[in-house]
Protein backbone atom coordinates (compact mmCIF):
# COMPACT_ATOMS: atom_id res chain seq x y z
CA UNK A 1 0.00 0.00 0.00
CA UNK A 2 2.83 2.50 1.09
CA UNK A 3 4.57 1.77 -2.46
CA UNK A 4 1.61 2.60 -4.19
CA UNK A 5 1.25 6.31 -2.42
CA UNK A 6 5.51 6.67 -3.05
CA UNK A 7 4.46 6.13 -6.32
CA UNK A 8 1.61 8.38 -6.71
CA UNK A 9 3.29 11.24 -4.92
CA UNK A 10 6.16 10.83 -7.19
CA UNK A 11 3.74 11.19 -10.45
CA UNK A 12 2.18 14.10 -8.90
CA UNK A 13 5.20 16.04 -8.13
CA UNK A 14 6.78 15.22 -11.74
CA UNK A 15 3.71 16.45 -13.51
CA UNK A 16 3.98 19.96 -11.37
CA UNK A 17 7.26 20.38 -12.77
CA UNK A 18 6.52 18.86 -16.44
CA UNK A 19 3.51 21.03 -16.22
CA UNK A 20 5.34 24.02 -16.61
CA UNK A 21 7.52 23.15 -19.39
CA UNK A 22 4.52 21.48 -21.33
CA UNK A 23 2.25 25.03 -21.20
CA UNK A 24 5.20 27.16 -22.53
CA UNK A 25 6.05 24.63 -25.44
CA UNK A 26 2.11 24.29 -26.09
CA UNK A 27 1.84 28.22 -25.87
CA UNK A 28 5.16 28.81 -27.85
CA UNK A 29 3.48 26.16 -31.10
CA UNK A 30 0.40 27.76 -30.88
CA UNK A 31 1.60 31.48 -31.14
CA UNK A 32 4.37 30.41 -34.07
CA UNK A 33 1.59 28.27 -35.99
CA UNK A 34 -0.62 31.59 -35.59
CA UNK A 35 1.73 34.12 -36.57
CA UNK A 36 2.71 32.25 -39.72
CA UNK A 37 -1.01 32.12 -40.63
CA UNK A 38 -1.45 35.77 -40.55
CA UNK A 39 1.67 36.43 -42.74
CA UNK A 40 0.29 34.38 -45.67
CA UNK A 41 -2.71 36.47 -45.26
CA UNK A 42 -3.11 38.75 -48.54
CA UNK A 43 -3.14 41.69 -46.86
CA UNK A 44 -0.51 41.47 -44.49
CA UNK A 45 2.26 43.41 -45.53
CA UNK A 46 5.26 44.02 -43.53
CA UNK A 47 7.67 47.49 -44.51
CA UNK A 48 11.58 46.43 -44.16
CA UNK A 49 12.77 48.54 -46.71
CA UNK A 50 14.43 51.60 -45.59
CA UNK A 51 12.83 54.92 -47.78
CA UNK A 52 15.05 57.51 -48.83
CA UNK A 53 14.38 61.17 -46.19
CA UNK A 54 11.63 62.74 -47.73
CA UNK A 55 9.58 60.28 -49.72
CA UNK A 56 5.98 60.55 -49.08
CA UNK A 57 3.60 57.58 -49.77
CA UNK A 58 0.08 57.62 -49.50
CA UNK A 59 -1.52 53.58 -49.11
CA UNK A 60 -4.88 54.89 -47.74
CA UNK A 61 -8.22 54.53 -50.40
CA UNK A 62 -10.28 58.15 -50.11
CA UNK A 63 -13.29 57.48 -48.66
CA UNK A 64 -16.62 56.97 -50.57
CA UNK A 65 -19.43 59.58 -50.96
CA UNK A 66 -22.75 58.24 -49.58
CA UNK A 67 -25.78 58.79 -51.36
CA UNK A 68 -27.76 58.47 -47.97
CA UNK A 69 -28.70 61.22 -45.81
CA UNK A 70 -25.67 62.59 -44.64
CA UNK A 71 -25.51 64.62 -41.36
CA UNK A 72 -22.66 66.57 -42.37
CA UNK A 73 -24.62 68.18 -45.49
CA UNK A 74 -27.88 69.17 -43.45
CA UNK A 75 -27.93 72.69 -42.36
CA UNK A 76 -28.74 74.05 -39.21
CA UNK A 77 -31.84 75.29 -38.34
CA UNK A 78 -32.57 77.84 -35.56
CA UNK A 79 -35.26 76.79 -33.58
CA UNK A 80 -37.56 78.65 -30.48
CA UNK A 81 -38.41 76.90 -27.64
CA UNK A 82 -42.34 77.23 -27.57
CA UNK A 83 -43.73 77.33 -23.72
Amino acid sequence: MSDIILVLLAIIILFSFVRRYLFFFIVNAISKKLFNQMQNQPGFRQNNTIKPEGTVTIDADPPSKSKGNDDRNEQYVDYEEVK
